[in-house]
């Protein structure tokens, strides 16, 4: 075989191989339906599959789970928040809040909760921990809901943290047709 046909087929691997990995990888792009937006973040994607009473769910390209949601509720915001903190002890014996802080969502003040747990059954408190963490906050009467997967600490602080501030810094809540 002459040395133009394996250079001609080694580029043609290249480029093959170029193609397929840039489709391992999504960029950031945008979401809009008629409730919401947000910028979904670098390898994640929409989950159309309506499994949940989500308003929208969003997908990790790398694990393949289904890990962030997005609702909305009459229940006021901070009875949300004291929901998770006064309920969650009984069901997770090590359960403990990280970090309650206030944050800012389309404008409003909302309030953010990061908490650690360990699995349900773990009776000898010898399990791996899970983090996870949820955002609330109201527009037009309405409680809207951001909210993470549990997953391993390792893979909170690496993809689904950096996930859930694309999409809380970005979520904008359509107005009402009064205009508020």
């Amino acid at each position: 075989m002459s040395s133009e046909k394996i250079i001609l087929i080694m580029m043609f691997g290249i480029s093959l191989f170029m193609v397929v990995i840039s489709g391992c990888t999504t960029l950031e792009g945008d979401y809009e339906n008629s409730i919401l937006s947000f910028k979904i973040p670098e390898n994640w994607t929409v989950d159309n599959s309506n499994t949940s009473d989500a308003l929208v769910s969003l997908k990790s390209v790398i694990s393949g789970d289904t890990l962030i949601y997005i609702q909305s509720s009459d229940v006021e915001p901070a009875e949300i928040i004291e929901g998770y903190i006064s309920n969650y002890p009984m069901e997770y014996p090590r359960f403990e809040v990280l970090k309650r802080e206030p944050v800012q969502v389309n404008g409003r003040q909302g309030e953010k909760l990061v908490y650690k747990n360990s699995a349900t059954n773990d009776y000898l408190l010898v399990g791996p921990d899970y983090v996870s963490s949820v955002v609330v906050f109201s527009k037009d009467n309405k409680t809207y809901i951001v909210s993470s997967s549990e997953v391993l600490v390792d893979a909170y602080y690496s993809h689904v943290e950096p996930a859930m501030n694309v999409v809380v810094g970005s979520l904008r809540i359509k107005g009402n047709l009064m205009g508020s």
